[in-house]
C-alpha cells in the first residue's frame, strides 16, 4: 500500500489552502479549517475516514506519495530546463543608442558612441552563429529577441537582413522561428509594419510611462512627447501585424498609477485582447505597500485594465517554468552590437560581464570561468530558497544576480521582497477566477 504525507508546499492563506508546487487552491469555510489541519497531520486517519476527499487532496497536491520528493523533482526540472532544453533565445542589440533619455534607464547614453551600431562584419558573424547553432548545435527552436538601446534605429540595416537569413535557415531545417522586439515604438510606421510581416516579427514589448502628460514628461525630444503617436502604433500593430502579441509595459513610479487608467480609452476595444499589460515598478523607486504587502492602487488599476478587456501579468508569481528568468537557460545569450556576448540584457555591457565572443565559424568562445560559476548549481541553491514553501513560484534569483552574489558583487535578495502584490492577493484572485470559471461552465 502506498504511504502518503502532506506536501511541504502547502500554504494556508486565511481560509484558503494553497499549494505552490501544483499552483492549486481550495477555499474552505472557517469552521472546516481546524478539521482539515488535523487530517493533514493525520494522513492515515484522513485516508480511512474520508477516502473520496483524500483522493481529491492527492490530485491537488496537498497530499503526496511519501516516496515522491518534491524538492528533488524541482531540482531535476530546473537542471533540465536550464541545461538540456535547446530552444535557443538569442537577444541581439543592433545598437545601444536611443532616441530617448529616460531618467531610470540603466544604460548611460553619454558613454555610448554615436552611430555605434552593429557593422557588416559583425552582422555576418551573427548570421554564421545562427547557422552554427542550427546545423552544429541542433537547436530545437530559434527565438530572436531584439533589444538595445532602441533596436529599430537600425531596423533595415540589422534586424531585417538577419531575420530574413534566420527564417530561411529555420525553414530549411524544419525548426520553429519566433521574432520579438523591445522598442519604444517611435520609429514604427506603416512601411515598417509591412516589413514586420515579411520577417515574422509579431511579438512586441512597448513601454508606456503613464497617461499622456506623464509619458510625455519621461519620453520626449526637447520637450516634445509622443504619447499619441505611440498609442496609435499600438492600435496599428494589433490591426496590421499578423498574429500580433503585444506587451504594454507600464513603468510606474509613485505618481504614475494615479492617472494611468486614462490609457485604456486610447486602445481600441477590439485590440485589447491582443495586449498584455505588464506593471513594472521603476527600480530606483521604493516599495509602496500596506501591512498585507500590497500596493492597493496597483491592484485597483490592474483589475480596471482586466475589466476593460486587457490581459495583465505580474512578475512575482510564475508557476511551473522551473527557472526564474528566460536568461537562466544555457541556451540564451545576448550579442551586443560590437559582437561581444553577455548573459543578461539588464546590465551595463562591461568587459567583466562579457561571457565570450563569436568566432569566424559562428561558435562562441566562452569564458569558462564565468560560465562554470553561473551553471555549476541551481540559482536557488541556498538555505533560504531550499526551505521556502514559495520556491516553485520563483525559483530563486535570476542567473545574473546569482553570479554576482557568488563573486561578492552583491548580496542575495529574495524576489518577493520587491513585489507590490502579495501571495495572499495572488491566491485569492486565483480562487475567484476558478469560481467564476466553474460558474460559467
Amino acid at each position: 500500500m502506498i504511504a502518503y504525507e502532506k506536501s511541504r508546499y502547502n500554504i494556508w492563506i486565511e481560509n484558503i489552502l494553497y499549494n505552490s508546487f501544483t499552483d492549486k487552491a481550495i477555499c474552505f469555510e472557517e469552521a472546516e479549517i481546524t478539521d482539515i489541519q488535523y487530517y493533514l497531520d493525520n494522513i492515515d486517519v484522513f485516508r480511512l475516514e474520508y477516502s473520496e476527499i483524500f483522493n481529491y487532496f492527492v490530485g491537488f497536491g496537498f497530499v503526496k506519495d511519501i516516496s515522491f520528493n518534491e524538492l528533488d523533482f524541482i531540482l531535476f526540472q530546473n537542471r533540465n530546463a536550464t541545461l538540456c532544453k535547446k530552444s535557443y533565445q538569442l537577444t541581439i542589440n543592433p545598437t545601444l543608442e536611443c532616441n530617448y533619455k529616460c531618467w531610470y534607464c540603466f544604460e548611460d547614453q553619454s558613454s555610448i558612441p554615436k552611430k555605434g551600431r552593429m557593422d557588416e562584419t559583425t552582422i555576418e558573424r551573427v548570421k554564421m552563429h545562427i547557422k552554427y547553432m542550427i546545423e552544429k548545435e541542433h537547436i530545437s527552436e530559434l527565438k530572436l529577441d531584439w533589444f538595445g538601446g532602441e533596436p529599430l534605429l537600425y531596423f533595415y540595416e540589422v534586424i531585417y537582413p538577419i531575420s530574413l537569413y534566420a527564417i530561411e535557415l529555420c525553414k530549411i531545417n524544419d525548426i520553429p522561428f519566433n521574432n520579438h522586439v523591445t522598442t519604444n515604438a517611435y520609429y514604427i510606421d506603416m512601411r515598417m509594419i509591412l516589413a514586420f510581416n515579411e520577417i515574422q516579427l509579431n511579438s512586441f514589448q512597448i513601454p508606456i510611462d503613464g497617461d499622456r502628460s506623464k509619458h510625455n514628461a519621461v519620453k520626449n525630444h526637447n520637450g516634445e512627447g509622443h504619447y499619441d503617436k505611440i498609442l496609435q502604433t499600438f492600435n496599428e500593430i494589433c490591426m496590421h501585424v499578423n498574429n500580433a502579441c503585444v506587451i504594454m509595459r507600464i513603468n510606474y513610479d509613485k505618481q504614475t498609477l494615479k492617472n494611468v487608467s486614462a490609457v485604456i480609452s486610447d486602445v481600441k476595444v477590439e485590440n485589447r485582447c491582443k495586449i498584455f499589460v505588464d506593471f513594472q515598478r521603476v527600480w530606483q523607486i521604493d516599495l509602496s505597500i500596506d501591512e498585507n504587502g500590497d500596493n492597493l492602487l496597483l491592484l485597483d488599476i490592474k483589475k480596471e485594465f482586466e475589466r476593460a478587456g486587457f490581459k495583465t501579468i505580474y512578475f512575482a508569481y510564475q508557476s511551473k517554468k522551473y527557472k526564474c528568468c528566460y536568461a537562466d537557460s544555457f541556451y540564451h545569450r545576448v550579442i551586443n552590437y560590437d559582437g561581444k556576448v553577455y548573459k543578461c540584457s539588464a546590465r551595463d555591457y562591461n568587459e567583466d560581464l562579457c561571457i565570450g565572443t563569436i568566432q569566424n565559424d559562428g561558435a562562441i568562445s566562452f569564458k569558462i570561468n564565468i560560465i562554470a560559476k553561473m551553471f555549476s548549481n541551481p540559482t536557488f541553491d541556498n538555505t533560504q530558497c531550499l526551505n521556502c514553501n514559495r520556491l516553485p513560484l520563483c525559483y530563486g534569483p535570476c542567473i545574473q544576480k546569482y553570479y554576482e552574489t557568488k563573486i561578492g558583487k552583491s548580496k542575495f535578495q529574495c524576489l518577493h521582497d520587491s513585489a507590490e502584490i502579495s501571495l495572499r492577493e495572488y491566491v485569492k484572485e486565483k480562487v475567484k477566477k476558478n469560481l467564476n470559471a466553474e460558474r460559467y461552465d
